[in-house]
């Protein structure tokens, strides 16, 4: 597609001064006033003919002075949207609009942004501010600020790249298995054509006994300089965690993932670092690598459809296992294959984000997750779940005791704290603190920077009720040490949502070592515990448990603290729900390839769903390559 081109066929009054790609997308900068304003009705056919997102943005020419536009904007917004930053662009010709209430800066039907624009001549964009100020959102909204000149040159690359072509209805279309296959954890795929190369998810595996904790990147078909694109599912350590190794050792290219994706990656991955830091003083990358990928980074909303590759096209949809993740549809050449790859995907009710989407036109192959297929793996109804958790806890409070909860700080943490504030409004008697240690307070603030991720339901407690249960008194956060020693020595009791989740390290191991010899407390799993871990020994029985010591050795401590697994917490589906998964797509795939489970448990619902769909299914080993067509 030439831009050239593509600008000629508007009128000469459109007075554009550039035409640029950004990604998949086009922008025209222009001098007409009217065009800016008024050019919607004009770009409206070329957008129904070439499939593309077309914007319009103003010359620095007719955009009027910062300062001089941030008062107009000061006095045009009211007083009750709680502007904060509002941050000019102008490599971009926008205004960044930060605001409590986003409503109020759009205002009814867009009048509040159009006059915005009719009087200052900037593109504003608005921004939510959350409810808890997050270092994180600020630091990956900062480095996207601040890299705005290489971004708009990034972008324009990218975007001539992928409009080479659209690939043949002939060719052929393979992945290789780099990581997660026969094992849960260091998910990564290599989806190859004859003209494209894209890695889908780049983990690591946690606390892990499976005898390798990073993908295959080794692998003779990997080559890092031949990489098109990177797509991540989540933001989980097993999905993106080995993401920022790639930008630190030499790739340039593009991150495709969701806003929250971005931010909860940023959060986990320099986490990780620095606790293999502290461990064992070094780590596979460095911040540097974490900064490069979110200024790599291109973040397309849910149902968006963008070209990846010349002969790719990408369609992100709700994956509903955690904030921001994503089931990735691509589309390969002019109708050649359909590839569903499912990351992680939860195809059931939650308090905090819907079922995962299945309304897709074509699938030909499902790349689907595994990690409850087994033949017992079956999750509670989600109602039953609650009132276990619920009563775990009034059972300890009742004895004095404290209720300890390992959780992932994104994900599980803000499922529990949505039960704990329901139930507490329900019940006014039930007003124990809740403390949360760990990076679960900064995950919090993300979920509440994009709330529109959320369930309808949450959506709508938060906006139309004025009813946010992360806001709740109940909740508080553990800062220092000092705070967690205090909570510890405090005989009232109360309940620690506490990182980590497979008790592999944080905030857990001294809340266990302090507080695991009082028979009245209760240590509550509500998690996946990976094999290996510390959390699964304790699951399955272990009592005397070896912790690290300031000396660097180890102490064995007795665990006298009453034992319990909620189930039903999970992210992921069950063994019935992922069976329910493949019936309910719209679009039933030809081929089912298993991965992210126990070599058992994915090998026996590939059966399973061989006999129920007669439908052709793999479960791959790592480092196999399947040809897909």
């Amino acid at each position: 597609m030439n831009l050239e081109d593509l600008k000629n066929k508007l009128p000469k009054t459109t007075n554009i001064t550039k035409a640029l790609y950004e990604g998949s997308n086009i922008v025209f900068y222009t001098k007409s006033k009217d065009f800016f304003l008024n050019g919607s009705k004009d770009i409206k056919e070329l957008v129904a003919e070439y499939k593309k997102r077309i914007t319009i943005r103003p010359d620095a020419a007719i955009t009027i002075k910062a300062e001089d536009a941030k008062a107009k904007i000061e006095e045009i917004i009211p007083k009750e949207a709680e502007v904060g930053d509002i941050i000019f662009e102008p490599e971009f010709g926008r205004v960044l609009i930060f605001a409590k209430k986003p409503g109020l800066v759009i205002g009814k039907n867009g009048d509040t942004l159009r006059e915005i624009k009719s009087k200052t001549f900037w593109g504003p964009e608005i921004r939510r501010i959350p409810t808890y100020s997050s270092d994180i959102v600020n630091k990956a909204r900062e480095i996207v600020h601040e890299e705005a000149a290489y971004r708009k040159q990034f972008l324009n690359r990218i975007g001539e790249k992928i409009q080479l072509s659209k690939g043949s209805k002939e060719g052929w279309v393979r992945i290789s298995a780099l990581g997660s296959f026969r094992e849960v954890g260091r998910s990564c795929i290599l989806l190859q054509t004859k003209d494209s190369k894209v890695l889908l998810d780049c983990g690591v595996a946690v606390g892990s006994g499976n005898g390798g904790t990073n993908p295959f990147i080794d692998a003779p078909e990997f080559d890092l300089d031949a990489l098109d694109a990177v797509v991540v599912s989540h933001a989980h350590l097993d999905h993106s965690g080995f993401v920022p190794y790639l930008y630190e050792y030499g790739y340039t290219g593009p991150l495709y993932t969701t806003k929250p994706t971005r931010d909860l990656m940023a959060m986990l991955t320099l986490d990780y670092i620095d606790v293999l830091q502290r461990e064992s003083g070094k780590a596979p990358y460095t911040s540097k690598g974490i900064k490069n990928a979110i200024k790599h980074s291109i973040t397309p909303e849910f149902g968006e459809v963008c070209d990846l590759t010349p002969d790719m096209r990408l369609t992100f949809q709700n994956a509903g296992h955690i904030l921001g993740s994503a089931l990735s549809h691509i589309h390969i050449g002019e109708g050649l294959h359909n590839l569903l790859y499912t990351g992680d995907l939860k195809f059931g009710p939650t308090k905090l984000l819907e079922p995962a989407y299945t309304r897709f036109s074509r699938v030909e192959t499902l790349l689907m997750e595994s990690t409850y297929g087994g033949p017992q793996d079956f999750i509670p109804a989600k109602k039953e779940a609650d009132a276990n958790l619920i009563a775990a806890i009034t059972e300890t409070i009742k004895r004095k005791g404290k209720a300890i909860i390992p959780a992932f700080s994104v994900g599980r943490a803000q499922e529990v704290m949505v039960v704990l504030a329901e139930y507490a409004r329900r019940n006014p008697d039930f007003n124990f603190p809740i403390y949360l240690d760990g990076m679960i307070w900064d995950a919090t603030a993300i979920h509440t920077t994009y709330p529109e991720f959320l369930s309808r339901n949450l959506q709508r407690q938060i906006f139309h009720y004025n009813n946010n249960p992360f806001t709740s008194d109940l909740f508080n956060e553990v800062k220092s040490q000092t705070e967690r020693k205090k909570i510890i020595d405090e005989k009232d009791p109360s309940i620690i949502i506490t990182t980590s989740g497979m008790i592999t390290g944080g905030p857990i191991m001294e809340y266990l070592k302090h507080l695991s010899s009082n028979k009245k407390n209760m240590l509550i799993f509500i998690g996946y515990q990976a094999q290996g871990t510390l959390g699964s020994r304790i699951q399955k029985g272990w009592r005397d448990i070896p912790l690290a010591n300031k000396t660097g050795g180890t102490t064995m401590i007795k665990m006298e603290v009453e034992i319990r697994t909620v189930e039903g917490f999970s992210g992921h589906s069950d063994r019935n729900q992922l069976i329910s998964y493949v019936g309910n797509l719209q679009s039933k795939p030809d081929h089912i390839i298993l991965n992210h489970g126990e070599a058992s448990k994915s090998i026996n619902l590939a059966s399973t769903l061989h006999k129920i769909y007669k439908k052709e299914t793999t479960v791959p080993q790592n480092l196999d390559a399947l040809r897909l067509k």
